[in-house]
């Protein structure tokens, strides 16, 4: 069984999958490694390429063929590719995602990308990031008809904002194992420092999340029950499981395992959807508490505050 990895720009892609493909000992192949030697080629850099191949299908046309060629494989390969997922479905199908923030630095950082347009700081690449993936989303849009939904597409989701390579390595050949021979769906695991808190949480006792903090110590099982999650504009809330997400976070887990109740206009409660239950409970207080009690800081506030400030501005 192949194994597809995509996912955000500076989530580690690359990485991972080579690293996969040297323990498993599998072929690895990476369209980015062909697309970013056909930009040299033209002297190009990556969003440049982009731009251009909106332009030239027939760029796609033979990735998308190379990749067809291996689903037909029964040599197993490591694939990292935007597409792998969906033109290699006899795949585990794996989606890698970062903060902005966190991929924005990782690329800066990597001396050794090839073709990486400049950036002044970390914003600026950020910018730059997110026009690649709106470039790249766009034109599978326009030639695939697909917008692929990362929570349904996928066997596995995983945030690697606050993990080495290592542990993003391991817990996938885990969730590999276990999709082989568990019949494995879906499964979403993020880093804990992402997950927002609402106001409405109740004040949980420490000797309860010190209970939960030894059974995860203990046994492997338990770390695979989820904590309950809102998706709002691509930020994460908390709704249930509160003792057991800051177990996670006291001890330094990269990973808690996660449920999604629902996300932006579908109804988490009988008279208010997603948004409408975030905006009325998120609170900033709440966050600088959570905080201080877990000894971290938030990578930003939710964008939901901000919105919120500059409505009372306008009022």
């Amino acid at each position: 069984m192949h194994i597809s990895i995509t996912g955000d720009l500076g989530s580690g892609k690359s990485t991972v999958a080579k690293e996969i493909a040297r323990i498993l000992q599998f072929k690895y192949l990476s369209t980015g490694v062909i697309q970013r030697q056909l930009a040299l080629e033209k002297g190009m850099n990556t969003l440049e390429f982009n731009e251009y191949t909106s332009k030239h299908p027939e760029i796609d046309d033979y990735i998308d063929q190379t990749l067809k060629d291996v689903n037909e494989q029964r040599e197993p390969y490591v694939l990292d590719a935007r597409l792998g997922w969906r033109f290699v479905p006899r795949s585990f199908k794996v989606y890698l995602m970062a903060m902005n923030e966190v991929a924005a630095l990782r690329v800066l950082s990597d001396s050794q990308r090839i073709g990486e347009p400049s950036a002044s700081d970390i914003n600026a690449k950020i910018r730059d990031l997110l026009k690649r993936k709106a470039i790249e989303d766009e034109r599978f849009h326009q030639k695939y008809g697909i917008k692929p939904d990362i929570f349904k597409d996928f066997n596995a989701v995983i945030d690697t904002s606050a993990a080495s390579s290592d542990e993003v390595v391991s817990l996938i050949l885990s969730l590999y194992e276990r999709f082989q021979t568990e019949n494995l769906k879906r499964t979403v695991w993020l880093s804990p420092y992402r997950i927002y808190p609402l106001k409405n949480m109740p004040r949980f006792p420490f000797n309860a999340v010190e209970e939960i903090m030894q059974k995860l110590t203990d046994g492997e099982k338990f770390a695979y029950s989820p904590v309950v999650c809102m998706l709002r504009q691509n930020e994460f809330y908390l709704y249930k499981e509160d003792c057991r997400l800051s177990a996670h976070i006291r001890l330094k887990y990269p990973f808690v395992p996660v449920a999604l109740e629902a996300e932006d206009d579908e109804n988490i409660t009988p008279d208010k959807t997603v948004a409408e239950y975030i905006t009325s409970l998120l609170d900033k207080n709440i966050l600088i508490q959570w905080e201080n009690e877990h000894r971290f800081i938030f990578d930003h506030y939710p964008s939901v505050l901000h919105q919120k400030t500059e409505k009372r501005d306008l009022l």
